[in-house]
């Protein structure tokens, strides 16, 4: 699901669009006062030192208008977030004896979210959808509201992996394989 180039294509056309208009409602060249704006900002971003390129850490946890696909154990209190995109977590290699519990937190915003777990691992999965879709393995789904779901090894006071998340405008689906 990527959708960057059509973003931005849209947008280009939206602005041209709209600079025609402007032009023969207003008589205003927009074009003039974007490549105005653009030399502007250009010229406070080198006077600030920052670079135009943003950077990227290997622990990048965010998902922002393209794919991705996680395989890794998670460290507790580990926080990914998808907005206008797609990820697929795949946490079925995870240790199946935890030594303490693990908690994650996965928020999708316009986006889609797929984790793949180990029906043998205890694993806890809250959701709470606010116009969006939840999907446990057992069939259960959420529109607005919270599920919860158990794997049938999960055990209240053992170690567990706990995964909470949060959709808004999306979709999350939970797969025991």
């Amino acid at each position: 699901m990527k959708m960057a180039p059509g973003f931005f294509w849209g947008l280009i056309l939206i602005f041209i669009g709209l600079a025609i208009i402007f032009r023969i409602v207003f008589d205003v060249n927009l074009f003039r006062i974007v490549i105005a704006v653009v030399i502007i900002l250009i010229g406070v971003r080198i006077l600030l030192g920052k670079s135009w390129i943003p950077e990227r850490s290997k622990k990048d946890r965010d998902t922002f208008f393209s794919e991705r696909t996680y395989r890794e154990t998670p460290a507790d209190r580990t926080q990914y977030n998808v907005i206008f995109g797609k990820s697929v977590y795949d946490f079925t290699g995870m240790e199946e004896q935890l030594m303490e519990t693990v908690r994650i937190k996965i928020d999708v915003v316009f986006g889609a979210a797929i984790i793949r777990i180990n029906p043998d691992m205890p694993v806890k999965v809250k959701s709470e959808a606010v116009f969006g879709g939840s999907r446990m393995p057992d069939g259960n789904t959420v529109a607005f509201g919270s599920i919860i779901y158990n794997t049938d090894s999960f055990k209240r006071d053992a170690p567990h992996f706990y995964i909470e998340s949060d959709v808004v405008f999306g979709g999350l689906e939970v797969i025991s394989k």
